[in-house]
């Protein structure tokens, strides 16, 4: 056993010792790694595709004919999505509706004086996503929700724009912009 393993040293010296044949050992060493890939690991690569049978469909059924494997199919897809990603369910996220004053106290702020345009002074646009949604002081608005300014003045949010929003209070339309 001794004497195989120093004969296998000495074949090592021999071949690492002269560049050709150090170059012929890795070359030849080389191409058994390429060809113990080829055996041993692209030989387990499946050959075989399957389909579940809910994907497949018979294009002559669906096209109502016959189709010609070289003809081209025309498909008619929608212009527009049949549903807007971005709309909020009302369903999963309700409205949120904002404490309003009652009737009485309304006419009677509005008679008395405070002004509109200091309480929208006090209300900060941080973000919108037109048309549906609006961030106004923290709190997530749509069209329609009542927005509370300082002073306690109720402001509708009546149209959501790219960098500004249209309020509403008493008949009189108010502009709040992104900053």
């Amino acid at each position: 056993m001794n004497q195989l393993l120093l004969n296998l040293r000495r074949f090592g010296v021999r071949l690492t010792a002269d560049r050709r044949r150090f170059a012929v050992l890795c070359v030849l060493s080389a191409v058994a790694l390429l060809f113990w890939t080829r055996l041993i690991v692209v030989k387990r690569i499946p050959r075989t595709a399957l389909a579940e049978p809910e994907a497949f469909v018979d294009l002559d059924k669906a096209l109502g004919g016959s189709s010609d494997p070289g003809q081209p199919v025309e498909l008619v897809l929608p212009g527009r999505p049949g549903r807007d990603p971005f709309s909020i369910d009302a369903a999963i996220f309700p409205a949120l509706v904002a404490a309003m004053p009652s009737p009485g106290s309304v006419g009677s702020t509005v008679a008395s004086g405070p002004d509109p345009k200091v309480a929208l002074e006090s209300l900060r646009l941080e973000a919108s996503m037109p048309p549906t949604i609006a961030v106004i002081d923290g709190s997530t608005r749509r069209r329609g929700d009542t927005v509370v300014g300082s002073e306690g003045l109720a402001f509708t949010v009546l149209e959501i724009h790219p960098r500004s929003v249209v309020l509403d209070r008493s008949g009189a339309r108010y502009v709040l912009r992104m900053e």
